[in-house]
């Protein structure tokens, strides 16, 4: 069967219905001539359905087997005129006598035994040249299935002569449907027709690629299949063809908005004869119309449920990363559980466990008494499921839904919605207010951090890190030696800040990071010292043994071991965990009692000039500077960054994102107790 997606594939009915095939044939052979003819008078034509070449060797097979006991089966021929006759079925034959021929004329001298020459005698059957192609179609049918590329020629051969679809496949035994595909096969594009007949591609996928009729892109698309995973597939050829257009059968944007809507809106389609479907031409207009749909759900719910204002849109609202990060903020609602729910969830919980408990000790058997079991354990959890919704909407209190609103998007063809969603630009405003009224020096939320900012602050701040544990062999040691047991004993993939293959993440860091000081920045200059420092005692050809080690002082080998172990360190997020950067580095900086004081300080180039005017007035507020804040509102973004950073340089003060992770309870600073290289000590 097809591969491909349609509802008729290429190749489910590859076989003529004989009876009807052979009531034509029948009727032709009886007015056909038998008469036996010299080899000279026949021709080769394009009225034999293979038109596949036959291999030399197959050639060379058949013309032994001729030479050996004659050719046993007659061809099947049409007169041309001129005393010719063309050659419909017995192409291979033919060819197998004319090699004989030409082994005759190389032996001048002698005439072997057995070999033709041109008035050697050939039985053939004289039918008129309709009837021909349809006995030469049968015939390789049934002897072997034949080559696609020949189907399509020859069904191509036939349309050209004016039959329609009905009649040849009346003639042939298909189906009509079935050769108005194979004809629409024949308008692909020529290097993949002739790629077909080279069995480079295959039906299904010339059947994929059909789904446009510009050749330009069937091409395109074909030659660039393999650069993608299973990009060759059907599947995957369909999909890439029609990057432009939409099917409108398996695709959810499709199928939620429907042909008839699409078209009433003006969209233009056009037939997909092979797939058996409808092609929508207009993406924008699909998405137009879908969007409008959304629309109007989200604005039902809206006047429903009394939210602010409301929104459709394709794609579900992704607050953290890209442009749904600066414009929207998705807050979970406060649960307002009452006592009484309290209980009756808990009381719910109790009875879950209890049958549980009962299925357990149920005989595996007993299959109705199982399915009775889970049967109210689902009850249960949709009525837990229930109480705890009502709970979130009684946390949107009318209060709330006056400052938010309510988002329909698609998931799957079905459209689900986000409620409570806040605008960014509200929030600041929401948030100024309480700050103003409250005379507070309160520090805006790190919320409206870019994905770009937050990646840049915790490169530096594992730059910071790395050089700390640089120096550090105790943590070093104990961090790597982790990290393998955690691969050797327990398999799988283990989410943790260190990467021990060592794959060196300064270089990324510093890329990472986009603040023009970074690489003048303390950490990077410790590591470099470090770097080149512990290059200058290695000795010549260092890198093909390691038998050096083994003659240095093993505090040396330690101090080697932590700086090599160290530029594995990789905390790099583009997310904010509990309100801080590089959140995954806190056991390191716990054992380390690292301080990103002595490491780093916010300046204009990577900090202020990167948060938005409004929240860099916030961070003077929140360093005690309302004063300086106000003066800051009045000036233009570029100036107020470089201002905060002379108002706050030397003061100490951090951005909230940045300040000291608090250690886990039972993790213990730990001393250093090794001396490291420095310039004097390679020297």
């Amino acid at each position: 069967m097809s591969n491909i997606d349609t509802k008729a594939p290429v190749e489910a009915k590859s076989t003529p219905k004989k009876g009807k095939v052979a009531q034509h044939i029948e009727a032709a052979l009886e007015t056909a001539v038998r008469k036996t003819v010299k080899l000279s008078q026949l021709v080769l034509t394009d009225l034999n359905a293979r038109k596949k070449e036959s291999s030399p060797e197959s050639i060379r097979e058949l013309a032994a087997s001729i030479k050996a006991v004659g050719l046993l089966q007659n061809l099947i021929v049409f007169d041309m005129g001129n005393g010719q006759l063309g050659v419909a079925a017995g192409g291979r034959r033919t060819l197998a006598l004319r090699y004989l021929l030409s082994l005759k004329k190389e032996a001048e001298r002698t005439t072997p035994r057995g070999v033709v020459d041109a008035d050697y005698p050939v039985d053939v059957l004289v039918v008129s040249k309709d009837m021909a192609r349809l006995i030469s179609y049968t015939e390789n049918g049934q002897r072997e299935q034949m080559h696609p590329a020949d189907r399509l020629a020859a069904f191509h051969d036939m349309s050209v002569e004016g039959r329609t679809p009905e009649q040849i496949g009346d003639l042939l035994g298909f189906s009509t449907a079935y050769i108005k595909k194979y004809l629409k096969l024949n308008t692909m594009a020529p290097a993949l027709l002739a790629a077909l007949a080279q069995d480079e591609i295959s039906l299904d996928q010339l059947a994929a690629l059909s789904a446009t009729d510009d050749h330009e892109r069937q091409v395109s698309v074909w030659k660039n299949a393999t650069y993608y995973n299973n990009g060759a597939t059907p599947k995957n050829l369909r999909e890439r063809v029609l990057t432009d257009e939409v099917s409108s059968t398996g695709n959810s944007l499709a199928e939620f908005v429907g042909v008839e809507a699409y078209e009433a809106a003006g969209g233009e389609t056009r037939q997909d004869l092979l797939a058996e479907t409808v092609i929508m031409t207009e993406p924008m207009k699909l998405e137009q119309v879908a969007i409008s749909k959304l629309n109007e759900a989200a604005a039902a719910v809206a006047q429903a449920e009394g939210w602010a204002w409301s929104l459709g849109r394709i794609q579900p609202i992704r607050d953290y990363y890209g442009e749904d990060e600066k414009a929207y903020r998705l807050d979970s609602a406060p649960t307002m559980l009452t006592q009484i729910e309290q209980v009756q969830i808990t009381t719910k919980r109790q009875r879950i466990d209890e049958i549980e408990s009962k299925i357990d000790e149920t005989d595996d058997e007993n299959d109705s008494g199982i399915d009775a079991f889970q049967a109210e354990i689902d009850n249960l959890e949709e009525e837990i499921d229930s109480i705890r919704q009502g709970a979130t909407d009684r946390g949107w209190t009318d209060e709330l839904r006056r400052q938010r609103g309510v988002v329909a998007y698609l998931d799957s063809g079905k459209i689900l919605f986000h409620r409570g969603v806040m605008k960014v630009e509200d929030a600041k405003k929401i948030e100024k207010e309480l700050r103003e009224a409250a005379g507070e020096n309160t520090p805006p939320t790190v919320k409206g951090f870019s994905a770009v900012l937050i990646t840049s602050l915790s490169a530096e701040r594992t730059l910071a890190v790395t050089a700390a544990l640089a120096q550090n062999t105790t943590v070093a040691l104990a961090l790597h030696t982790f990290t393998l047991a955690r691969k050797v004993f327990a398999m799988g993939y283990h989410s943790n800040a260190m990467h021990s293959s060592v794959e060196i993440q300064q270089s990324i860091c510093l890329k990472q990071a986009e603040a023009a000081d970074a690489e003048n920045g303390l950490a990077n200059q410790k590591l470099t010292e470090l770097h080149e420092s512990w290059l200058s005692r290695f000795p010549a050809d260092w890198e093909h043994d390691f038998s050096w080690l083994l003659r240095w002082q093993q505090h040396d080998v330690m101090g080697l071991l932590a700086y090599c172990v160290s530029l594995g360190l990789d905390g790099v997020s583009c997310q904010l965990v509990n309100q801080r950067v590089a959140d995954s580095l806190e056991p390191v900086e716990a054992a380390l009692n690292f301080d990103i004081h002595e490491w780093w300080h916010p300046t204009a180039a990577n900090y202020f000039s990167r948060i938005s005017k409004d929240q860099l007035v916030g961070e003077l507020e929140s360093a005690g500077q309302s004063g300086k804040a106000r003066d800051a509102e009045k000036m233009k973004r570029k100036d107020a960054a470089e201002f905060a950073e002379s108002v706050l340089e030397g003061s100490g003060w951090i951005p909230v994102c940045m300040t000291r992770i608090e250690p886990q309870p039972g993790i213990e600073a730990v001393e250093n107790t090794t001396d490291y290289p420095s310039s004097a000590d390679a020297a």
